[in-house]
């Protein structure tokens, strides 16, 4: 058994890296920056951006000596080998200094005239892909995410994480509640009253839901209890407050994000108890003279939740990156608002530290259904000793 919780702590470890590599690579080539402006900023203002959010690097003078004149152009490409700048050494002679690599100039830092000494900026480059590819991940293995660049290097995203992830972790917490407790008990009773109008009215109801999404769903629900029936309201959220009403505020968005996986819970557990009611241990246990509600509860049960738990991962899942939509929808001051404003800004740290963040948690949650399985079925058990 450990070795295969750790076989799954490596593939997840994997897959974490696949995801942080593209979704890098996504944000990076997508059009646009984080700087662009309907009016461009200064080259003097880009320059030290990009250098406090790792997009630039300095070129260091090479020598000391006085900048005779700089040869590249501002915003322009110079090719490895190329003419850069001159510069007269302390002892008279001339230097030429070349690029030694393709650059990509954001500022020259140096006047004609000014003394320079060795390492001194003489101007401003933008730094390739792979060598923020590579100080990323350096500062992730670190753990740090960075700044965020809204709030130009001041608030870390991680600032952001923690103030906003307890709210966006109660939503989902009470919507997987709400989807558990309504669908499996509607799969169990329509799987135990097949072909009956219980059955019948169940699974049409979770057949509706499944067809529905939460942009669908959110709007419907706001529009129909919070507009016309004027029963709930739908918007200032107050985290871990259970005073009536607060907890008024929550009901809709918990319903929107919890019905559709709900549908889903429900059509597995009765599929569950179809294929497990009719197994000779169940006839066994019935031979016996046991009640219907204990061959139910100490027998069927846990068979008929091993698809429902085979399930969670991709539940969580839907639920961790639905519930982005839904803050949206009703305000909550969850990962949701940095997450679609940061998306919007190319503001790449905080993007790459909600991804981190939700991709974490969902192999976390994966590994835990894997160990659940095993636990409920004993041939899982067999297959790994």
């Amino acid at each position: 058994m450990a070795a295969v919780v750790l076989r799954r702590l490596l593939q997840g470890l994997l897959t974490l890296w696949v995801v942080m590599t593209l979704s890098f690579g996504l944000m990076r080539i997508a059009p646009g920056g984080p700087f662009d402006r309907e009016k461009p900023l200064p080259p003097a203002v880009m320059a030290n951006l990009g250098r406090t959010f790792g997009l630039a690097a300095n070129v260091p003078s090479p020598v000391s000596g006085t900048l005779l004149r700089f040869a590249g152009k501002v915003r322009g490409h110079v090719r490895a080998g190329e003419l850069l700048a001159v510069l007269r050494a302390k002892n008279g002679s001339e230097v030429k200094v070349l690029a030694d690599r393709d650059l990509t100039l954001v500022q020259n830092v140096g006047e004609a005239g000014r003394a320079l000494r060795v390492g001194e900026p003489l101007c401003v480059r933008e730094t390739s892909l792979w060598e923020q590819y590579v100080a990323s991940l350096k500062s992730y293995a670190r753990l740090d995410l960075g700044v965020t660049y809204a709030s130009e290097g001041s608030t870390s995203v991680l600032h952001n994480l923690m103030q906003s992830f307890p709210i966006s972790l109660e939503l989902g917490l009470y919507a997987l509640i709400v989807a558990l407790i309504l669908g499996v008990s509607a799969g169990l009773l329509a799987g135990l009253k097949r072909n009956t109008w219980i059955d019948y009215v169940s699974m049409t109801t979770a057949l509706g839901a499944v067809s529905l999404s939460s942009i669908v769903l959110g709007p419907l629900l706001v529009l129909v209890f919070g507009v016309w029936l004027r029963w709930l309201p739908w918007g200032g959220w107050e985290p871990f407050s259970f005073r009536w009403a607060h907890m008024q505020v929550k009901i809709l968005p918990v319903v929107t994000l919890a019905l559709v996986y709900a549908a889903w819970f429900a059509r597995l557990a009765r599929a569950g108890v179809l294929e497990v009611i009719h197994q000779d241990f169940i006839r066994t246990a019935r031979a016996k003279g046991l009640s219907e509600f204990a061959v139910v509860t100490r027998h069927a049960l846990r068979g008929a939740l091993l698809p429902v738990v085979s399930f969670l991962g991709p539940a969580l899942a839907g639920i961790v990156t639905g519930s982005v939509v839904v803050e949206r929808i009703f305000s909550v001051p969850g990962i949701g608002e940095y997450f679609v404003t940061a998306a919007v800004n190319r503001d790449y740290p905080m993007v790459m530290g909600t991804v981190i963040l939700y991709s974490t948690l969902l192999i976390v949650a994966n590994v835990g259904v894997d160990i659940a399985y095993a636990a409920l079925d004993p041939r899982i058990r067999r297959e790994a000793a």
